[in-house]
């Protein structure tokens, strides 16, 4: 048994993504049989508290106030972040209590770092991301974001070294895990002991389906994820528009954020309405219906850590038609995935995904593409990563013994 001090800003049940990763984490530690305290916040107690898992210590740290507020509110998550890492930092160092292992997981970010590497405990750093940068020909997805997203670029090159949350981090870690290669190259200009890759994403052992067939009827293309601009939904919505030019199909895009009204527009201005669903949110435990009745996932981040919609989809057996650079990019998936080059011309884009998509749903593979996609994603289960990560927590003891 290690006792373990785990910093989960995010922790909460029955969400997917980031937000669930602190509790995915916290639980398969613990039933790992460790000795697991997280820090996480407040906002998420009634939910912790719901689950009555006597065997987890949580310490609750409220969300602090920002004064960039006032200035801008894209900056105002990220202020908020960095004062309740203080503030984390400052209460455990308060307590006084000692811990063998501490272990960071969300926000799982290069570049916002980790106060408790101060407590002196080896610390274990991630899976993070953030080494990747969008392709500067396609700023047009980003429309107004495409300023913020040049100075996030250069943030991630020449001016990382400039960081010292993120230098002081990755040196002061035992071991960095990195959920891709961009990620994993950043942190050794940066001084890294020890870096090796894990996906930041996780899945329950009950969520791999059985085998499955081909589904029957006009094909369900299925693309879940937050509108943003990184996201891309605008090149989904173009590549549905391509294989519409040569097949019957469906879509369902599922998921929120600023962008949705854009998309939605867009889908009803090509008359679409009837054919293509944008439901907007989809509680997680819901989302598991959708993947299982889809013919197959479309996952067209322009700049992505990796993917936790990418893992479910590939967990329920879905084949998928990907972007072949960043976190995705490094994923050996076999079959259960066909991976499309991003090409110098952004509009010949739309084009090669929609044909990606219909060698997926015509070429006779289906069958094997999805075995393929459990077979894989069954070694991204929770206890798998907790058991991974019991291998780091040893030998970093021993070393440090």
């Amino acid at each position: 048994m290690v006792k373990v001090l785990l910093s989960a800003i995010q922790c909460c049940p029955d969400q997917g993504s980031e937000l669930g990763n602190g509790w995915h984490w916290a639980t398969a530690l613990a039933d790992a049989g460790h000795d697991v305290t997280v820090l996480t916040m407040s906002h998420y107690k009634e939910f912790i508290d719901a689950k009555a898992r006597r065997d987890i210590h949580f310490r609750y740290i409220d969300m602090p106030e920002s004064p960039l507020k006032r200035f801008s509110a894209r900056l105002v998550p990220y202020d908020i972040y960095l004062r309740w890492q203080r503030a984390a930092f400052e209460l455990v160092a308060a307590e006084g209590h000692k811990y063998d292992i501490a272990h960071h997981v969300t926000w799982g970010s290069l570049h916002l770092g980790s106060l408790i590497w101060q407590l002196q405990t080896p610390l274990v750093y991630g899976p993070i991301g953030g080494g990747q940068t969008a392709p500067t020909n396609y700023w047009r997805y980003f429309g107004r974001d495409w300023p913020f997203e040049l100075l996030r670029s250069a943030s991630t090159g020449s001016l990382l070294r400039l960081n010292n949350r993120s230098r002081d981090t990755i040196r002061n870690s035992v071991v960095s895990l990195v959920t891709n290669s961009a990620t994993a190259t950043a942190c050794r200009r940066l001084g890294a002991v020890n870096v090796r890759y894990m996906l930041a994403e996780g899945l329950p052992p009950e969520w791999i389906a059985d085998c499955r067939h081909q589904p029957t009827g006009t094909p369900l293309v299925l693309w879940v994820g937050r509108m943003l601009p990184r996201k891309a939904p605008s090149l989904a919505v173009q590549a549905f528009a391509k294989l519409r030019e040569v097949m019957p199909a469906r879509m369902i895009m599922a998921g929120n954020g600023p962008l949705i009204d854009q998309v939605r527009a867009a889908v009803e201005q090509a008359g679409w309405s009837g054919d293509v669903e944008v439901p907007g949110h989809v509680p997680w435990d819901e989302l598991k219906d959708l993947y299982d009745s889809a013919s197959v996932f479309l996952f067209n981040s322009l700049r992505d850590s990796s993917g936790a919609q990418f893992l479910e989809a590939m967990g329920r057996g879905l084949p998928a038609v990907a972007l072949n650079h960043h976190g995705i990019g490094d994923l050996d998936v076999g079959c259960a995935a066909v991976k499309v080059d991003l090409p110098r011309k952004p509009e010949d884009l739309p084009g090669r995904l929609a044909g990606a998509m219909q060698t997926i749903l015509r070429d006779g593979e289906w069958d094997a593409r999805s075995a393929a996609a459990t077979k894989w994603a069954a070694g991204h289960t929770w206890p798998a990563k907790a058991a991974a990560a019991t291998e780091i927590y040893e030998e970093s003891l021993r070393i440090r013994g």
